[in-house]
C-alpha cells in the first residue's frame, strides 16, 4: 500500500490537501424490493472531526407513493420519507458516532459506538473527477462495502457511518450496487471552526444507544402496521408491506453475534 500511495501524491502534487476543513456533498441511493430512493447527505470535516447532514429521501420518479394491489392479492404500500433532520458527528479518534435526530414531535441523541470495519486495501486504482483513488473493501453490519477513496485528500471520513480510510472517501457502494453514495460536490476550502463540527446536545433531547433505538423505531413500525391493518378491515390478513432484514443497509449487528 505504500507504495501506491507514494506515486499517487508523486503524480498529482496539485491535487493534495492542503487545507483544514472540506465540504463533500454525495448522492445517496438505495433500493428495496418495493422502492427506489436518493437523498443529499452533505460532510463537513477537518482532519479530527466531522459533521454529516442528511436531507430528506426523494422517492425515485418510476415509483408511486401509495397502496397497491399485487397479482397475489397482497397490498404493498410506499409511503413518504418521515421529515426528519439527522446530523451526525464523528471523531477520528474514536470508533463513535452521534446521531442527532429532530423533527417537530422528535429531539433523540444516538451512540453508535465501537464501530470496527477492519479495512483491506487492494491495488486497483481508477479515478474520481480529478483525483485518483484506490479501491478498499469492508464487510461490516452484513454487507460487503466497497469504497474508492482519494490518498490525495487526507481527511479520514465518508459517507454514512464509513470512515477509517487514508483519504476521503469519493465514491462508495455494496458488493449487490443496492446502495451507493458518489460525491457530487467538493469544496477544499470550506470555511468551518472545530466549534461547528463538534456534537450539539440540547438538554431537552433523550439519550439512548443505537440498540435502544433501532428496538424503538421497530416497536413504533409495527404499531403503525397494525394500525394500518385495522383500517384495511377485512383486507387486513392479506396486507403486508415489505421489510426484510435481508433488505436494510444493516442486516447484523455486533451484538447479536453471541
Amino acid at each position: 500500500m505504500k507504495s501506491i500511495l507514494s506515486n499517487i501524491l508523486i503524480i498529482f502534487p496539485f491535487f493534495v490537501f492542503g487545507q483544514n476543513t472540506i465540504m463533500a456533498e454525495y448522492l445517496h441511493t438505495s433500493e428495496t424490493s418495493n422502492a427506489k430512493m436518493s437523498k443529499r447527505i452533505v460532510l463537513y470535516a477537518s482532519n479530527e472531526k466531522a459533521k454529516q447532514v442528511h436531507f430528506k429521501s426523494q422517492l425515485n420518479e418510476e415509483n408511486e407513493y401509495g397502496a397497491s394491489l399485487k397479482e397475489d392479492g397482497s397490498i404493498s404500500i410506499i409511503e413518504k420519507p418521515s421529515d426528519f433532520n439527522n446530523v451526525w458527528y464523528y471523531k477520528a479518534s474514536t470508533k463513535d458516532i452521534v446521531k442527532s435526530v429532530v423533527n417537530s414531535n422528535t429531539n433523540y441523541i444516538v451512540y453508535d459506538t465501537g464501530l470496527d470495519y477492519n479495512w483491506e486495501i487492494t491495488d486497483e486504482v481508477d479515478t474520481v473527477g480529478n483525483y485518483q483513488v484506490i479501491k478498499a473493501t469492508t464487510y461490516f453490519r452484513g454487507r460487503a462495502f466497497i469504497a474508492w477513496f482519494a490518498p490525495a485528500i487526507p481527511i479520514s471520513f465518508g459517507p454514512w457511518k464509513i470512515n477509517g480510510l487514508p483519504g476521503l472517501i469519493l465514491k462508495m457502494y455494496d458488493e449487490d450496487r443496492k446502495f451507493t453514495w458518489t460525491v457530487t460536490k467538493l469544496n477544499l476550502n470550506a470555511e468551518l471552526t472545530e466549534d461547528s463540527l463538534e456534537a450539539q446536545i440540547s438538554d431537552e433531547a433523550k439519550e439512548m444507544t443505537y440498540q435502544e433505538g433501532l428496538n424503538m423505531s421497530r416497536k413504533a413500525y409495527d404499531e403503525k402496521q397494525k394500525r394500518i391493518n385495522t383500517k384495511l378491515g377485512g383486507r387486513g390478513g392479506n396486507f403486508r408491506t415489505v421489510r426484510h432484514r435481508d433488505q436494510d443497509l444493516e442486516r447484523k449487528y455486533e451484538w447479536e453475534e453471541n
